[in-house]
């Protein structure tokens, strides 16, 4: 089964998110108060209430250049964990063309996501975890959605989740997700305000109960296309730190 932990974090950066160091070029962007080290943790209680804004379409967030460069780099320190992600090589991933990008965390966690835009919709193929154990979750069709939803609108899509590990036979399971977009919402945080996407999602299956979470991507900027807060029913976490490359 896919691991959804992962694929959170990285879903709609293409990079699934989901969804990571930029090193310390003195041009790279670096938002981060002064006041919050990276190793700060944001508690649930103390993420900042959330406004409505200005509304747009989806595609501000799902549909961003940037996150589909080879080489760009971006960073993203969230409850003391650091994850850094680049997008490695434009790659044939199971007969599909598609970004690699390549994902390491400050808790050991090494894996490689692949997805794309293709006419004006967001494929999300799978993703391959190298540490700390090897594991293959992709996706038959895609896990897909349209870039540029109209607000409140719902996507869902069904297709079938294959898990492949060494030693054992691929285990598939019939999974259908949800994604809506309930517009945009601006966030103050130590480090900036941002103007977000809402994005709502579920996933279900016939062995798997439903799941939920929402995640506020931001919508322009520097930082457009990357995940700075993310709710479900553990709590809600947001990020204390993002440095890009470009």
């Amino acid at each position: 089964m896919q691991d959804m932990r992962f694929t959170k974090r990285v879903t709609p950066l293409l990079a699934m998110a989901m969804l990571i160091g930029c090193g310390e070029s003195a041009d790279k962007q670096v938002a981060k108060a002064d006041a919050v080290s990276e190793e700060a943790v944001a508690a649930p209680a103390e993420a900042s209430p959330a406004v409505a804004a200005s509304n747009g379409g989806s595609a501000a967030c799902l549909d961003v250049p940037a996150l589909r460069t080879v080489d760009n780099t971006w960073t993203i320190t969230t409850d003391g964990q650091r994850d850094v992600n680049t997008v490695a090589e434009l790659a044939d991933y199971r007969g599909q063309s598609a970004y690699r990008t390549h994902t390491e965390n400050s808790v050991g966690t090494v894996a490689d996501a692949y997805g794309n835009v293709v006419d004006g919709v967001v494929h999300w193929y799978g993703s391959v975890m190298t540490q700390p154990a090897i594991n293959e979750s992709y996706n038959q069709p895609s896990f897909s959605v349209p870039a540029d939803l109209p607000q409140d609108q719902t996507h869902s899509v069904s297709f079938d989740a294959i898990t492949v590990q060494p030693g054992a036979e691929p285990f598939a399971m019939k999974l259908t997700n949800t994604v809506t977009y309930r517009g945009r919402e601006r966030i103050e945080t130590e480090f900036g305000a941002f103007d977000t996407c809402k994005m709502e999602f579920s996933t279900e299956g016939a062995m798997v109960p439903k799941t939920t979470w929402q995640q506020w991507i931001i919508a322009s900027g520097k930082f457009a296309g990357l995940p700075l807060r993310m709710s479900n029913v553990q709590g809600t976490t947001q990020a204390s730190s993002i440095e890009v490359s470009w």
